[in-house]
């Protein structure tokens, strides 16, 4: 072999590219920020959070992140108009099988509405209370962002040079911008733990202000009184190494222990405490959820019926009129409509 031939050029990998330019972008959102010029801090933030969307798509499959008319030659070229916020979205439940968690949907979409705010109109970003507004919106997005990079979307992204660490340092500034309220609410704060309340560190913005109450033994609500981030979690046990573990109705649970990963149905086989065995005809569990699709996540639990996949807590199982698949959700008409997994009479009489 000729000893000057050149060797052939390294084929690029275009999700290690989309990474590294959503990291640069969280980076800037925050150094823009902690500069006080909150409008390319928001703009930068939405491109990442959209950039990440984008490379869980591409893990897939390149196409599904073209937004119509999918073709290689124009994608490897970057002549392609990509997908939006919704689109991404809907391709992650539809193709992916795999939706964001309903409160990481949230949180980024209020990124996107406020982003397509600054684009479009005007608003005064000095004015009262709005930079305070921004610190909250971007800690949750980055709070349910992180969720999801150390852990449903773990195994995809830790090939990746991802300072998680690193980042949430970068987060400092948003969390002072909150010490004023912090700090007038300590008065508050206090009387709430003297009266017996459970107050914790938010996992958002870090402050001892997370208000936790107990909806059912095992599962329980939080709210901070500062950046007002509210969450939901079940306690149960790992299955390998049966240390604590924190469900968080995410697309898995990953032991803090032993990084085992939970999926909702393994969780719901675990924690279903119908006394019916599973040769029981009339065993209620384990049924589907009509609030996130869940299929077979919802079963009984503290004299309840909890959805794995979201955390959704009910008193009652419906029975669809045309498949019979249990369901969470109320079906009255059933029969003529259908379910979440079935479309009823009215899509047999269609078909």
């Amino acid at each position: 072999m000729n000893a000057n031939a050149k060797k052939p050029e390294q084929e690029r990998d275009p999700i290690r590219d989309i990474v590294a330019n959503a990291v640069d972008f969280l980076e800037s959102a925050t150094r823009e920020f902690r500069k006080g010029r909150p409008k390319p801090s928001i703009i930068a933030f939405h491109s990442a959070v959209e950039l990440f969307l984008k490379a869980r798509l591409m893990h897939e499959h390149w196409s599904l992140v073209v937004s119509k008319g999918p073709s290689l030659t124009q994608f490897q070229s970057g002549d392609f108009v990509s997908v939006t916020f919704e689109e991404a979205c809907d391709r992650l439940v539809k193709i992916v099988g795999h939706p964001l968690p309903e409160r990481a949907r949230r949180a980024f979409d209020a990124l996107r509405k406020h982003r397509n705010k600054l684009v479009h109109f005007f608003q005064d970003l000095e004015a009262p209370g709005v930079k305070e507004q921004i610190a909250e919106e971007q800690l949750h997005a980055w709070h349910a962002l992180s969720g999801l990079l150390s852990g449903p979307w773990r195994e995809i992204f830790e090939r990746f040079d991802i300072d998680i660490a690193k980042l949430d340092r970068g987060f400092a500034d948003h969390r002072l911008y909150l010490q004023t309220r912090f700090d007038s609410l300590c008065e508050v704060l206090a009387d709430l733990k003297k009266s017996g309340a459970d107050v914790r560190e938010c996992g958002a913005c870090k402050y001892q202000a997370a208000e936790v109450e107990t909806v059912v033994p095992g599962l329980f609500d939080g709210v901070c009184h500062v950046c007002r981030y509210a969450t939901r979690w079940l306690m149960t046990e790992c299955s390998d190494c049966e240390k604590p573990l924190r469900v968080t109705g995410d697309e898995n649970s990953l032991c803090g222990y032993c990084l085992t990963n939970h999926l909702p149905g393994d969780i719901a086989e675990r924690i279903d405490q119908d006394p019916a065995t599973y040769d029981d005809m009339d065993k209620a569990t384990p049924a589907n959820c009509s609030w996130c699709d869940g299929y077979q996540t919802v079963v009984m639990y503290q004299d309840h019926y909890i959805c794995t996949a979201c955390l959704e807590l009910t008193g009652v199982i419906g029975i669809c009129g045309w498949c019979s698949e249990g369901n969470n959700g109320d079906m009255e008409g059933s029969t003529w409509k259908g379910c979440n997994f079935c479309d009823g009479r009215a899509g047999w009489e269609r078909d």
